[in-house]
């Protein structure tokens, strides 16, 4: 980097432009191989002193994949009707063939509607649903909707697939608009975003190359921000360079010397923002949850991309195509009010950062404002999603948490035996329904517990902190879904989450819903 700034010349600038053309061509596919490897939404997977995670291990100690709920619900084809018998009968037949006999379809009190939950995944859960659906559909007179976990889990996948390239293109399109205005020329507004696909692909392959080993899972939200930040900083060094080239140009004639004077300005500052920004991104592996620990150093990678590419390809590229890239300067800019700007800036230092400083701390003392309370994970969805209309279905004939029960583990007997923990879990204020079902864990009475908001509400994690200061001192555990938000919620602020599964290692989901 240092022979680099210090030296452009024709033929060194050829051959950095050769090496980074092979290392384009060879990291190309990778911007659209990452999405192979990512995830659609992070995985909740807590720290193991966290009390949904002592559920997870009790009821499954070897810690395999888990089947997700799938919520099918049936309602009359015309509204204002009612679920007949023969439409009983047939969803039960239904449901047999999909999950065995055991699992039967319950009847909503207002007999406009019948649901079960069966267990479904993880592994081909587009192709599962596809299936339920086509079975499900041949209760005559009835129309079928898909919710809970898995229904959603699919939509997601279905909506991070589709706004990869969208993202990507806005992010282009938004910046060639505003270097067309800056510089009024094709050429150079090109060579930028030449940098700036060059720096995503670089930054592709290597998070590729991690996530591909296991060393660092990348989701869907990660593979965005990553796209939407390497476009944007490669940008701004771009136009940081190029002006500072331009500048150079107007005292010089000789395009490699003026690169070199060019350099010699912009990597300071290029190197101290892109440090920055991976510095304050690694502070995020301290984070509980994996999806945060991983962010912090694909931002961190990403950053090393864009500062490599804008000191070495973009300027190798300006030398070789000439001053003719860049619009000559017209005398105009002097008058300006960036030029007014810039000069105080640089006559009063001290008093602009010092300025800078009290805003920030400003800004940081409305911190405790915040009210980390997340978004539902329906709400985040596109409206037209299939499982948000069987989300909103569901609510009108049942409580909102039938698919995502919550799964509390007790003591099987004594003072907190299972009866008494049912009744006390029944009586808290949120919980629409309790029932004590089978449990392959020794000693211990499992108890799924009905919410009547959706799992991964606010007014969930409000019921979980009510249900766990009731039981506290009782060695009664609670766990699931909106357990696990519960505490992933505090660190994940205004994040919707991908995986809207039952706790890990849960029991299978009811086939009935609790009474």
């Amino acid at each position: 980097m240092a022979v680099v700034v210090r030296r452009f010349t024709r033929a060194g600038s050829l051959a950095v432009l050769l090496l980074w053309l092979v290392l384009a061509v060879a990291t190309g596919p990778y911007t659209v191989r990452l999405g192979e490897v990512a995830r659609a939404g992070p995985e909740v997977k807590l720290p193991a002193g966290a009390e949904s995670e002592q559920v997870a291990r009790v009821l499954n100690p070897s810690d395999v994949a888990v089947p997700l709920p799938l919520a099918v619900v049936w309602v009359p084809r015309r509204e204002g009707e009612r679920i007949t018998p023969g439409q009983e009968a047939a969803a039960r037949e239904v449901t047999a063939r999909l999950a065995g006999p055991s699992l039967v379809p319950v009847l909503a009190e207002d007999s406009r509607a019948m649901i079960v939950v069966v267990p479904e995944g993880p592994a081909d859960l587009r192709d599962r649903l596809a299936t339920v659906r086509e079975a499900a559909a041949s209760v005559s007179g009835t129309t079928v909707h898909l919710a809970g976990p898995t229904a959603a889990q699919v939509d997601l996948e279905d909506a991070f697939a589709k706004i990869d390239g969208t993202l990507l293109a806005v992010a282009l399109g938004g910046v060639l608009v505003i270097l067309l205005l800056v510089y009024r020329s094709v050429l150079m507004p090109l060579l930028v975003i030449a940098g700036a696909l060059l720096a995503l692909a670089a930054a592709c392959a290597a998070l590729y190359a991690l996530a591909r080993s296991g060393l660092l899972p990348i989701d869907g939200q990660t593979q965005g921000i990553v796209f939407v930040l390497v476009v944007g900083a490669s940008s701004d060094y771009a136009l940081l360079l190029a002006a500072r080239h331009r500048e150079e140009l107007a005292g010089q004639p000789d395009a490699a010397a003026a690169m070199a004077a060019a350099c010699r300005a912009t990597a300071p500052p290029v190197l101290a923002s892109a440090g920055i920004i991976a510095c304050a991104m690694m502070t995020l592996t301290l984070s509980d949850l994996p999806a945060e620990r991983a962010l912090g150093p694909a931002v961190a990678i990403a950053m090393v991309c864009c500062a490599a590419v804008s000191l070495t390809f973009l300027p190798a590229l300006l030398v070789l195509c000439g001053p003719r890239t860049l619009r000559p300067p017209t005398g105009r800019e002097t008058g300006s009010s960036w030029t007014a700007t810039a000069r105080t800036l640089a006559h009063r230092p001290r008093r602009v950062w010092v300025g800078s400083l009290l805003l920030l701390a400003a800004g940081a003392a409305c911190a405790p404002l915040l009210e980390p309370s997340g978004v539902p994970l329906h709400q985040a969805l596109p409206a037209g999603a299939p499982s948000v209309a069987g989300h909103e279905v569901l609510k009108r004939h049942f409580p909102a948490g039938t698919a995502s029960p919550l799964t509390i583990v007790a003591p099987a007997s004594g003072a907190s035996g299972a009866s008494g923990v049912r009744n006390q879990v029944a009586a808290t204020p949120g919980v629409a329904a309790s029932v004590i079902v089978p449990s392959g864990a020794e000693g211990r009475a499992l108890i799924l517990a009905t919410l009547s908001d959706t799992p991964d509400s606010a007014r969930a994690r409000e019921t979980v902190t009510r249900l766990r200061a009731s039981l506290a001192g009782t060695g009664v555990l609670v766990g699931g879904q909106s357990a696990q938000r519960h505490r992933a919620g505090r660190s994940r602020a205004g994040r919707a989450e991908g995986n809207e599964g039952a706790v890990a290692g849960g029991p299978e989901p009811l086939g009935s819903a609790p009474p």
